[in-house]
């Protein structure tokens, strides 16, 4: 109802700008990523180069087609995302679909969360985009499962690594506009994340898995409406196992992944 009220009533225009965002990633300008860059920015680039690089292949793909593409692609994210809990789609319906038309990360974001508790590399997508999402690692640190923390640093600094030998001038923006402006669009962003550190940490030491994407939502440099989609994540995640816990000592060091069921449950 309040996707309706927005869309109907209050006349919200989001419909008319299919993949917004996205068409800013796929017309991505390798030479002058970060030329007048500003949080909040209209056409703004903010990630880091090494997104940008593998988005400029993307963009050679025609607009119409890339804009299609991408919109199905989210569309189908959403989808699997919401799998144990389908009428989440309706609950959420307002910050999904603007997410899905405007064509942001919150969804793909979302998704790396969620497989990265059974393939931690996939974290490398959250650090190496928005950043501070990156708040859920904590999971990994409070829990002692070192090789998924480990995996998830070192695969984010192997491909950071190589996208710096291809673009070093890039890398060197990127740093300085995060210094500069990277958390001043921010609404309180550091008592956003402390708050989203000490949910995630509870999530750790109870077994409570959506936890995670929630905190990362909260973490968030800017929060917008569509950032919300991320909380498809918590739906995703709403069958993680609580077998075992930090605090009864059932988990020391290595890692402890999710049974294969759960994720064969949200991929079947």
């Amino acid at each position: 109802m309040t996707a309706v009220y927005i869309y109907v009533v209050v006349g919200d225009t989001t419909w008319q700008r299919p993949a917004a965002d996205g068409l800013v990633y796929w017309a991505v300008n390798l030479d002058h990523l970060y030329v007048g860059a500003t949080v909040g920015g209209q056409n703004a680039y903010l990630y880091s180069p090494a997104f940008a690089q593998v988005f400029s292949l993307i963009g050679l793909l025609p607009r119409e087609v890339f804009i299609v593409g991408w919109t199905l692609t989210l569309t189908l994210i959403a989808a699997w995302l919401a799998r144990p809990w389908p009428p989440a789609l309706l609950v959420l319906a307002l910050p999904v679909s603007q997410e899905i038309m405007i064509g942001n990360i919150h969804l793909v974001l979302a998704s790396a969360i969620v497989l990265g508790f059974r393939y931690a590399p996939t974290w490398s997508f959250v650090l190496l985009t928005k950043v501070t999402p990156g708040i859920g690692l904590i999971w990994f640190a409070v829990r002692r499962e070192w090789r998924h923390g480990i995996l998830a640093g070192g695969t984010t600094l192997a491909i950071a690594g190589i996208s710096y030998v291809l673009n070093p001038s890039a890398w060197r923006d990127w740093v300085e506009f995060l210094r500069h402006d990277g958390g001043t669009g921010g609404q309180g962003l550091l008592l956003r994340l402390a708050i989203a550190a000490i949910v995630t940490a509870f999530g750790a030491l109870t077994n409570r898995a959506w936890t995670v994407p929630m905190a990362a939502m909260i973490g968030l440099p800017v929060v917008w409406m569509d950032s919300f989609s991320m909380l498809l994540g918590c739906v995703a995640l709403s069958r993680y196992p609580r077998a075992s816990s930090p605090r009864d000592g059932s988990v020391t060091t290595g890692d402890v992944a999710p049974p294969t069921d759960v994720f064969a449950r949200l991929s079947s």
